[in-house]
């Protein structure tokens, strides 16, 4: 016999895995469907699962209209006179469920039967609590078969003007049934409302089938039970009642059963037909729960892939968000690098130079400097005359780090902004390669997770990328903290602007000799002869600029940089006192030599300063995010496997 694969254990470990990963998702990444994931675990883990499981009892709940003798039978069946009785309708008003014995110390057994209810079961202590409204109750029946669980219902149209007082609670029973038993009266087996009401029942999720109980005269014949029988069938279900109706029993009028003085007695219509109980234990509940339990099955996995799919948008929004707040970030750092001392790093890359220059070079440039010190003194006078004495330039290093002060709180600010804004807005150019990943990134995302995308006529995309719910929290304590102390921890450490860094000193000095091997035999004799004359060209070292020229003029040497934080169109302007006739390529080849120093000092510059920013301003939400992205994408992986493994169940034939 083939097992469907609906009950395999590794359908059921998937489930598992399912509901655990699909919870954890949503509360990781905050998403808005809470309330129906709720709804969803609780499908999952009380309806679903523990039906999957072998041994789990059979549900059969006894319904019908009042006086119809409900809590009678549900005595007769379970071996107790513990339901309340009477000729009084509407005397029982709470649920009463009745268990075997043998699931006293099973786990979860209860809990499970009772999904559908807002409360779990009270254990009875006495049967006049079922004399009061309130929550289910439950006992254990050391006569009932454990494969078999009985569930006694309120009189479902008791009540007055259209209003029945026990419908909502019968309906939560009836949902958790697996088989129902409809117990009707002569004087009510054709009332339309009682059977549309057990109709709608029946088929609500699933078609759920019933064994038909007629309390009866004991002067009707059998062929008039089976007459008012098919009524209600077809009341029912319609023309499938034949497929649905698991059995008909008659149930003769006794006034000793009506007093309690006996049990009911029912006799099934028809030759070999067992009793009721003994019907009942003969299921096979997994076979009798198979579409029902298929049909929630469907519904578990396709609410499931909408919420995996809510996961991977919320991840990829995730993502963008991060991308766009590092580029942010990256605006804001360079920014606050429109006043650092460039020809601090110029002159001490020169110094660098002067240094591994051969000893014929040293010697003829000692020489060719005491020739030129009339000049030298010439020069100097201009410079004092002009005001460029120590105190000025003293005072010129207080204004440079006024400004770089000035560039450092602004870009400090903007920053943080851009940090507690509800989205994130960037204006990129349509060239620029981040712009045109961000745009497709975008284009993705489908569902409630939008970003905003326009491009404009002059070539340029905005985006607007919203705050991840999943750091709400996080971004409403930034804008809780101290921001004064922030500011001034960034000024306490302004100095990482201004100084050479030893990663700086390095990288100029593994630079200057990388320059020197570059020298050709003729730039060799080219700078053998300038030092003679302490004219040094551009090919042989920046001294040439650094330390003659005339000292009205300047050049502004443009030098392009390419790779930082993956620009292509940044330039760093290094305006040096120059001389006036320089020759173009001369110009040109200073350019080249300063590229490098320019790079090298920009690229610690840009890398020193976005570490001083995100330790003090994006940290926290960088690496949440980052945190966040990295568990919900082995969730996410899982997810996906172990939803596989579900839709093979569905599609797989029992």
């Amino acid at each position: 016999m083939r097992v469907d694969p609906l009950y395999d254990d590794a359908t059921s470990d998937a489930l598992a895995r399912l509901k655990d990963d699909a919870a954890a998702l949503t509360e990781l990444l905050g998403l808005d469907s809470q309330p129906a994931m709720d709804q969803w675990m609780a499908a999952v883990e009380g309806r679903l699962l523990p039906r999957l499981q072998p041994g789990f009892p059979l549900v059969a709940a006894i319904c019908g209209g009042g006086s119809a003798g409900k809590s009678t039978l549900f005595n007769s069946l379970a071996g107790d006179a513990l339901s309340p009785t009477g000729g009084r309708a509407g005397i029982n008003r709470r649920m009463l469920v009745a268990l075997s014995a043998a699931h006293e110390n099973r786990c979860g057994v209860v809990e499970a039967l009772f999904d559908s209810f807002d409360e779990l079961p009270q254990l009875l202590d006495d049967k006049e609590q079922l004399l009061s409204p309130g929550g289910p109750l439950f006992y254990y029946a050391k006569g009932l078969p454990a494969t078999v669980v009985l569930v006694d219902t309120p009189d479902f149209d008791t009540g007055a003007k259209g209003s029945y007082q026990n419908r909502e609670r019968v309906e939560g029973a009836l949902r958790a049934a697996d088989v129902l038993i409809y117990i009707f009266t002569n004087a009510n087996y054709n009332n339309r409302d009682n059977t549309d009401f057990i109709a709608r029942m029946l088929t609500a999720v699933g078609t759920r089938r019933c064994f038909l109980v007629y309390r009866v005269d004991a002067a009707f014949s059998d062929q008039e039970v089976h007459a008012h029988a098919d009524t209600v069938a077809r009341n029912l279900y319609g023309d499938q009642a034949g497929q649905h109706v698991l059995g008909v029993y008659r149930a003769d009028e006794d006034n000793r059963v009506a007093d309690g003085v006996r049990s009911m007695t029912l006799s099934p219509l028809g030759t070999g037909h067992p009793q009721l109980v003994d019907a009942l234990a003969a299921m096979d509940a997994r076979d009798v729960r198979g579409e029902l339990n298929r049909s929630i099955f469907r519904d578990v996995v396709e609410q499931a892939g909408r919420f995996l799919q809510d996961s991977r948008e919320s991840c990829l929004l995730m993502e963008l968000y991060l991308d766009g707040l590092r580029f942010l970030q990256q605006q804001r750092v360079r920014e606050a690098l429109g006043h650092l001392p460039m020809d601090a790093v110029v002159r001490r890359f020169s110094e660098i130079w002067q240094a591994g220059d051969p000893s014929h070079i040293r010697i003829m440039r000692k020489t060719g400097r005491v020739v030129e010190a009339p000049v030298r003194l010439m020069i100097s006078t201009a410079r004092w005359l002009r005001g460029k004495s120590g105190t000025d330039r003293m005072a010129d290093r207080g204004k440079m780090s006024a400004a770089v002060q000035t560039d450092l709180i602004r870009a400090a600010n903007r920053l943080r902004q851009s940090v507690l804004d509800p989205v994130i807005a960037l204006n990129l150019p349509e060239t620029e390669p981040l712009a045109a990943s961000l745009r497709e990134r975008a284009r993705q995302l489908t569902g409630k997770a939008r970003v905003a995308v326009q491009r404009s006529d002059t070539g340029t995309i905005s985006l607007e990328i919203p705050l991840p719910p999943a750091l709400a929290g996080r971004q409403a304590a930034l804008g809780q903290a101290d921001w004064s102390a922030i500011v001034d921890k960034l000024l306490a450490r302004q100095e990482i602007l201004l100084s050479l860094t030893d990663g700086l000193e390095d990288e100029l000095q593994r630079l200057a000799a990388e320059q020197r091997r570059r020298l050709t035999a003729i730039d060799q004799i080219r700078q053998t002869v300038a030092a003679m004359l302490n004219i040094i060209p551009a090919t042989a070292a920046v001294t040439y600029v650094l330390h003659t020229g005339d000292p009205v003029g300047a050049v502004g040497i443009k030098v392009k940089l390419a790779g930082i934080f993956g620009l292509n169109d940044l330039y760093a302007l290094v305006a040096i006192p120059a001389t006036a006739g320089m020759k173009k390529a001369d110009l040109k080849q200073l350019e080249a030599l300063l590229g490098p120093v320019a790079q090298t000092w920009l690229t610690h510059k840009l890398t020193a300063l976005e570490g001083l920013f995100e330790t003090e301003i994006t940290a926290t939400l960088l690496e949440a995010g980052r945190t966040v992205i990295d568990r919900a994408t082995g969730r996410i992986a899982s997810m996906e496997n172990a939803l596989s493994r579900c839709r093979h169940a569905l599609e797989t034939p029992s």
